[in-house]
């Protein structure tokens, strides 16, 4: 493909107020809740380094290239000098080199010095690392700075780290995921989160203090927490709540089609996928092993089950919490392992496909969320950790539903949706010198353990 086939995905080389008319501007400004990730702030695209964004369909990582581009414009970046390309089209990794090329010769027509290229969706085009390395090597991306965007989160991952060296000195890796509630929450009722002052770190006295402060305003939270449970974070699924009253079914299969239509991509098969989810909805927050889980879900091999599992958790549909030994304060992947849902609208879409069941609120969901929220506010101080080498679970003769490492502490969190705390709830708690019960409603505050409605503590972290 030439260079002249993408000028329809660049209508701001019409002229810098052409920006509105491009398809994903003109959608994001028509919807009631435009969410504007922090990376818009963080990522200075500066000539000479290469970025890449990782993420799940269907979240807005198209969306978020089209705000970037737009705020270089709007700083007077000349719109020339900015060129998207969606890569669903290219056969191969030689193609993506004739394009990019093809862009430079334009903007040395054009006598445009720096250049901005963004790549969409380059994780479907095997070894399209080639063609960046051979790039850089040659000093052709000297003057330019290159994003890339993928839904195939470890093809983009290690695809990025093939590139030791490449990457420029300001180059990084961004995760574009679905929000939390607490990113919910300020992206529906910017009026109330003004108001809020969240935990700065996970120490207990952070969290209490917070949850002091978030307190005057639990009786909309916990409608909101209702609201996040049913529409989960993705920014269309939560448009489409608000505005029908409800999740319309073309929304389900649309995010359905993406993960199997991923998985099957990826040389899976559709069938065992839909054996791996169900049992992962009867089993979620039990501690299982590849081979129980295997049996149970009538798939022939734990290796099986350990490669789907993997590939789930690298599309964010699914997150893995391992075992953890206290002494040394690592996994123990021997152990059993606990499966969960990413997203409480994934939940609910494969709820819906293998059970025929409409959004339901369970415990095990509640407990789903809480896990995913703690083991990503963790992550925010190792950010090169994965989330689950930060957050584990532990049993001994009462087992702790969460254990997050906070520097060289351990906080230990059991999530009891109940609405009355006993003291027997406290017993897994006791191996850890600071723990959290998140409470359905019951809220007490203390200096070694707390009581905290799930729904505060998930609004502050």
């Amino acid at each position: 493909m030439d260079i002249i086939d993408y000028t329809i995905q660049n209508p701001w080389w019409k002229g810098k107020e052409f920006i509105t008319q491009d398809k994903h501007i003109r959608e994001y400004l028509k919807k009631t809740y435009q969410w504007r990730s922090t990376i818009l702030e963080k990522a200075e695209l500066l000539p000479g380094n290469i970025f890449s964004i990782r993420g799940p369909r269907q979240v807005g990582k198209t969306t978020l290239v089209k705000l970037l581009i737009k705020s270089l414009i709007d700083k007077g970046i000349n719109e020339n000098s900015c060129f998207y390309a969606s890569c669903d089209a290219l056969i191969d990794h030689k193609e993506l080199l004739s394009l990019i090329r093809s862009f430079q010769e334009f903007a040395d027509f054009k006598n445009l010095y720096n250049r901005y290229i963004f790549l969409d969706e380059i994780s479907g085009i095997e070894n399209w690392q080639k063609s960046v390395k051979l790039l850089v090597d040659s000093g052709e991306l000297a003057n330019v700075c290159l994003v890339l965007t993928g839904s195939h989160t470890l093809d983009i991952k290690y695809g990025f780290e093939r590139l030791p060296g490449r990457y420029g000195k300001h180059g990084k890796d961004y995760l574009l995921l679905p929000l939390t509630f607490n990113e919910f929450l300020f992206l529906v009722r910017p009026d109330i989160t003004a108001n809020f002052r969240y935990a700065e770190s996970l120490s207990l006295s952070d969290i209490n203090s917070a949850a002091y402060n978030i307190m005057p305003f639990e009786k909309d939270v916990k409608r909101l927490f209702h609201q996040y449970l049913c529409s989960g974070g993705f920014p269309l699924a939560i448009n489409e709540f608000y505005s029908n009253t409800g999740i319309p079914d073309y929304i389900y299969e649309l995010y359905t089609r993406w993960v199997i239509g991923d998985i099957v991509k990826w040389g899976k098969q559709e069938k065992i996928l839909k054996q791996m989810l169900r049992t992962v909805i009867v089993k979620q927050s039990t501690p299982v092993s590849w081979d129980s889980f295997a049996k149970d879900a009538e798939i022939k091999s734990h290796k099986t089950v350990s490669s789907y599992a993997e590939d789930l958790e690298n599309m964010f549909v699914l997150f893995v919490l391992y075992f953890i030994d206290l002494n040394k304060k690592v996994a123990d992947y021997k152990k059993n392992k606990k499966l969960y849902f990413f997203d409480p609208f994934i939940y609910h879409m494969f709820n819906r496909l293998l059970f025929f069941k409409e959004a339901q609120i369970t415990p095990q969901l509640i407990e789903s969320v809480a896990v995913v929220h703690f083991a990503r506010s963790a992550q925010k101080s190792y950010p090169y950790a994965n989330a689950n080498e930060v957050a584990f679970y532990w049993m001994g003769k009462k087992e702790t539903d969460i254990v997050l490492k906070d520097g060289n502490k351990l906080l230990g969190v059991e999530v009891k949706y109940k609405n009355r705390i006993s003291k027997q709830d406290f017993a897994s708690l006791y191996h850890f010198k600071e723990g959290i019960i998140a409470s359905r409603s019951t809220f007490n505050p203390g200096d070694t353990y707390s009581i905290i409605p799930v729904h505060i503590l998930l609004g502050i972290i």
